[in-house]
């Protein structure tokens, strides 16, 4: 009897998370392929969809809050990696595409965040040579590329004695690709890059987003 009551119980909770799983799908706020695996996640939003700096500084303390997220090294400072998703601030990379002596043509932007050997400068420029090569292969155009500013106060003595040289590619997509088009032709450009990269057999290359 009490395995039956069990089961019972357990149908009657899958039911529920099925219904609850439907609502979400409906109001388009949960899709299953949307599922990733991640040690911690939190999400914040404006109920008002707009932009907001206060909506990333909230993301920001709530990202300091989950101390428990990762691995944190004896040193008190090297941990094993979080950050934030966001949105491409357009208006923020149309400043340094102008840096570049580009224009920004509107359309789809798109940017790559890509770590580079820090240490090697020649293994430096033979990745950016092979992350322009596949995006021209795409027939994109290449506005340029951006070094992310990083303060080293942060870390710790590990995480410094290995740290990548952190840059961004910056460059246009036609207008007329759709949506689905656009990301199928920057996941093919970002597998070519890493191919490309295990060939050349350079270390301590990653393209963290595309």
């Amino acid at each position: 009897m009490a395995m039956k009551n069990e089961l019972n119980q357990q149908k009657a909770y899958i039911a529920q998370r099925k219904a609850a799983e439907a609502k979400l799908i409906e109001a388009g706020a949960y899709h299953p392929d949307w599922e990733h695996d991640n040690c911690g996640v939190g999400f914040v939003a404006a109920v008002d969809g707009k932009p907001s700096r206060a909506v990333v500084e909230a993301a920001i303390e709530a990202l300091q809050s989950i101390w428990h997220r990762g691995a944190v090294d004896a040193d008190g400072m090297t941990g094993d990696g979080a950050g934030l998703h966001i949105a491409i601030p357009r208006a923020f990379f149309t400043d340094h595409i102008a840096r570049t002596g580009h224009h920004d043509e509107g359309g789809r932007l798109a940017v790559g965040m890509v770590f580079l050997p820090r240490l090697d400068l020649a293994e430096q420029e033979s990745c950016r040579c092979i992350v322009e090569q596949e995006i021209l292969r795409m027939g994109h155009k290449i506005y340029g590329w951006r070094q992310v500013p990083v303060d080293v106060r942060a870390l710790g003595d590990k995480a410094m004695a290995t740290r990548p040289e952190i840059e961004q590619v910056m460059f246009a997509l036609p207008d007329d690709l759709s949506e689905e088009e656009a990301e199928r032709q920057l996941y093919i450009i970002r597998r070519r890059i890493e191919k490309a990269v295990i060939a050349e057999r350079i270390e301590d290359f990653y393209v963290c987003s595309l």
